[in-house]
């Protein structure tokens, strides 16, 4: 019986060989598929989300990306600089260890400044490498799909208003123009302009231009019309001195409640 067990033994084992080669031999026929990384990589698709990098030349530092960060490994700091528009980052740092490549933060960048890139290698040998500061001139990249910044001319000082020519007699003399307080139409608290009830059609002659809270101080507005937006240090004010002249620059005010990132320019369309 021992022997019978024991024949049958090699024979399985023999064919298992067989069956072993005719698998290898056919593989030995066909190209081969190893790829020797990191000679050789696959090429990522283009939704793949690798590696975070910032085009600072872009950053309008809204400080968009880093409120919608849902693990904080994002952190901005900023100043004002005398003869510079807007702000200037300081420091712009993304903690690699916290990163979970979600997208979040590159979503509501309005100049694409913050991208995620193909690259997924980085590995290194201590946690000082996984922080990155790109605001240093080393880290510099540039993003090709980025929108660039327009410059804006260092903020000139208001002219004086004219004087008032006199009032004729018994006229009643004209009360200056207040800034709206409470709320708009829409029920929208003000907090700087001339409320009344948004009307978003495609064009027209804008009448009224309010801002509503909310508002990133991310100088959008200021560099696309300064004559009627002016943002100060916690928010952006409508200037009521040109008022005269916001039909004339309806296009320019449509543009920059248009482009501003949070939605908090309105605009009234005259009737």
């Amino acid at each position: 019986m021992s022997v019978i067990n024991w024949a049958s033994g090699m024979v399985k084992g023999l064919w298992t060989v067989v069956v072993g080669m005719r698998i290898t031999m056919r593989h030995m026929l066909q190209p081969t598929v190893t790829m020797h990384y990191p000679d050789e990589k696959w090429v990522m698709p283009a939704n793949f989300r690798g590696f975070l990098k910032v085009d600072m030349e872009a950053c309008i530092v809204c400080d968009l990306c880093m409120k919608a960060c849902p693990v904080d490994c994002i952190t901005i700091e900023w100043e004002r600089q005398a003869g510079k528009s807007g702000k200037v980052a300081t420091r712009f740092e993304i903690d690699y260890q916290k990163c979970m490549y979600c997208g979040l933060c590159s979503e509501p960048c309005p100049t694409n400044a913050i991208w995620h890139t193909h690259e997924y290698e980085n590995a290194s040998y201590n946690r000082v490498a996984q922080v990155i500061d790109w605001v240093h001139p080393e880290n510099k990249v540039t993003n090709p799909n980025a929108k660039a910044k327009q410059e804006k001319p260092a903020a000139k000082p208001k002219p004086a208003a004219p004087a008032a020519a006199p009032a004729a007699a018994g006229a009643p003399a004209a009360a200056p123009a207040a800034p709206a307080t409470g709320n708009d139409l829409d029920g929208n608290p003000v907090e700087s302009g001339i409320g009344g009830k948004a009307s978003n059609p495609d064009r027209g002659t804008v009448d009224k231009v309010w801002i509503i809270p909310g508002c990133i101080v991310c100088d959008l507005c200021e560099d696309t019309i300064s004559e009627v937006f002016h943002v100060t240090e916690t928010t952006s004010v409508v200037q009521l001195e040109g008022r005269d002249q916001w039909s004339s620059w309806s296009e320019k005010i449509i543009d920059a409640a248009a482009g501003c990132p949070v939605n908090v320019i309105k605009y009234e369309i005259k009737k």
